[in-house]
C-alpha cells in the first residue's frame, strides 16, 4: 500500500516515454523529420515538431496530475493513520481516567480506619460506577449491598435500571438476577421501588429480562399481603398489574405468554374492584384480561412454585402463619 504511489508514478512515466518513442519512431518512418529545404518540407518539419511539443506538455501535464493524486494519496494516508493514532490515544487516556475514577469510586465505601462509610456516600460511589460503565462491578456491589440492607431499595433500583438499558446481554441478565433475587426487599413505607424499564415495560427487553421482570414485579406485591396493598398502597399495586397488563399485551413468546397468564390470573383476583387502569403507555383493561388468562396453564418450574406462594398470599390471612417469602433467584432456579 505504501509503495502503491510510487509504482503508479513510475508505470505513467514509462508509459510516457514508450509512446514517446513510439511516435518520434513513427513520424521518423513517415519522413516528417526529412528536410529537403522545400517550403512545403519545412511546413512539414514545423507540423512534426509542434505535435511533439503538444505530446510533450500532454505528457507534462499528465505527470503533474499522477504526482498530485500520489502526493494527496499520501497526504490522506498519513492523516488517517494519524487520526487513527489519536483516538488510540485518546481511548487509552478514557479508559485510564475510568480506571482512576473507579478506584476512587471503591475508596469512598469505607474510610481510613477501615469502617463503613454512610450510606448517601457509597450509593453516591454506586451511580459513580454505573456511570462509568462499569455495570459487572457495580451489580456485584448492588447485590452485596441488598443482601446486608446497607443500601436503599431506590437507589439500588436505579442502578438496576441503568444497566438493564444501557448494559450488555449479560449485564441485563445480571440485573433482572439480582431485582428478582431481592424483589421483598423493595417495598418502602411509601410503596415499593421498582425500576422504571420494568414499571413501563419498554419496548426491546430480552427474553431472559421480561421472563424474571415478570416473576420479580409479582414477588414485590408478595412481599405485602393483599390486604395491606388494597387498604394503604392500592394505586402502587395499580401500577405494578398496570405493568403486568402491558407485559401481557405485547408478549409474543407463546411459552412466557402462558407464564405471565398464569400469575396475573390470581393477581387480578386479589384486586376484583380494579377495571381500566390508566397507565402512560397503556389503559389496561383488566375486566378483559381476567377473561384471557382464566385458563392459562404454567410452563416452568419457577412460575409454578410462584404460583403455589400466589395462591398461599391470595387465602385468607392467618395471624400464626408466616408470610410468603423471598423469591428465586433466577440464575440458579
Amino acid at each position: 500500500m505504501a509503495n502503491r504511489p510510487t509504482t503508479t508514478l513510475a508505470l505513467t512515466l514509462g508509459s510516457i516515454l514508450v509512446l514517446f518513442a513510439g511516435l518520434l519512431a513513427f513520424m521518423g518512418h513517415l519522413g516528417f523529420f526529412t528536410f529537403t529545404g522545400s517550403d512545403p518540407s519545412s511546413k512539414i518539419v514545423a507540423a512534426a515538431l509542434a505535435l511533439v511539443g503538444a505530446f510533450l506538455g500532454a505528457a507534462v501535464s499528465i505527470v503533474g496530475l499522477v504526482v498530485k493524486a500520489s502526493i494527496d494519496r499520501q497526504t490522506e494516508s498519513r492523516q488517517a493513520m494519524e487520526s487513527e493514532r489519536a483516538a488510540a490515544l485518546q481511548w487509552e487516556a478514557e479508559q485510564r481516567l475510568k480506571l482512576e475514577a473507579g478506584v476512587r469510586a471503591l475508596q469512598l465505601f469505607s474510610t481510613s480506619a477501615g469502617e463503613l462509610t454512610p450510606a448517601i456516600q457509597r450509593e453516591g460511589a454506586l451511580f459513580m460506577l454505573a456511570n462509568l460503565g462499569q455495570h459487572e462491578l457495580t451489580l456485584q456491589l448492588v447485590d452485596e449491598l441488598l443482601s446486608k440492607e446497607e443500601v436503599s431499595p431506590g437507589a439500588a433500583v436505579a442502578i438496576l435500571n441503568q444497566a438493564l438499558l444501557k448494559g450488555g446481554e449479560e449485564h441485563k441478565t445480571r440485573a433482572i438476577s439480582v431485582f428478582s433475587s431481592h424483589a421483598h426487599r423493595m417495598v418502602t413505607p411509601a410503596g415499593a421501588d421498582v425500576p422504571e424499564c420494568l414499571l413501563n415495560w419498554v419496548p426491546g427487553l430480552p427474553a431472559y429480562v421480561r421472563e424474571w421482570g415478570v416473576i420479580a414485579l409479582a414477588d414485590v406485591l408478595l412481599a405485602r399481603s393483599a390486604e395491606e396493598w388494597r387498604e394503604q398502597f392500592l394505586f402502587q399495586a395499580y401500577s405494578l398489574l398496570a405493568a403486568l397488563g402491558i407485559a401481557w399485551t405485547e408478549e409474543t413468546d407463546p411459552r412466557l405468554r402462558r407464564n405471565l397468564g398464569a400469575i396475573l390470573h390470581p393477581l387480578l383476583a386479589a384486586f376484583p374492584e380494579s377495571q381500566l387502569l390508566c397507565h402512560p403507555r397503556l389503559s389496561i383493561d383488566t375486566d378483559r384480561i381476567r377473561d384471557e388468562v382464566a385458563h392459562q396453564v404454567p410452563d416452568g418450574q419457577a412460575t409454578e412454585e410462584l404460583l403455589q406462594r400466589l395462591a398461599q398470599w391470595g387465602a385468607p390471612a392467618d395471624p400464626a402463619g408466616p408470610r410468603p417469602g423471598a423469591g428465586l433467584n433466577p440464575i440458579n432456579a
